[in-house]
């Protein structure tokens, strides 16, 4: 399958780009994991819009037992994951990223960086 695109603005709203993959995603996944994958990646979209002063691309690629989701941006600034702290308004979406995602990372790209994760693809009944 080929994989999907989507460029963003840094003024984006993501319910945009949500309701453009939730068309795609409906036909790769189990109706079930669809909006676990949406919430990954509003969450890595919405870091991007909250954290650069730009926009950037969504790319979503079925692979053979995993959706795979990469935002890439213009910032060589990796995200970090927090722990819980009551104290802290916000800084919680890496771990649903990571509680949703069978694995999650970064790495630097020319210009920039990548934020990617990989969703498990629900087992077909045999």
């Amino acid at each position: 399958m080929d994989p999907l695109r989507l460029p963003f603005a840094h003024s984006t709203d993501c319910a945009v780009l949500r309701q453009q993959a939730r068309q795609v995603l409906a036909s790769w996944q189990d109706p079930g994991q669809v909006e676990d994958s949406l919430l990954v990646i509003t969450e890595l979209v919405e870091n991007v819009v909250q954290h650069t002063g730009d926009g950037g691309e969504l790319l979503l690629r079925r692979d053979d037992d995993s959706l795979h989701i990469e935002v890439s941006d213009s910032s060589p600034v990796l995200p970090r994951a927090y722990g819980p702290d009551p104290r802290r308004i916000g800084g919680r979406g890496l771990l649903l990223v990571a509680a949703i995602t069978r694995s999650w990372g970064t790495r630097p790209k020319s210009g920039g960086k990548v934020v990617w994760a990989d969703v498990p693809l629900a087992e077909q009944a045999g």
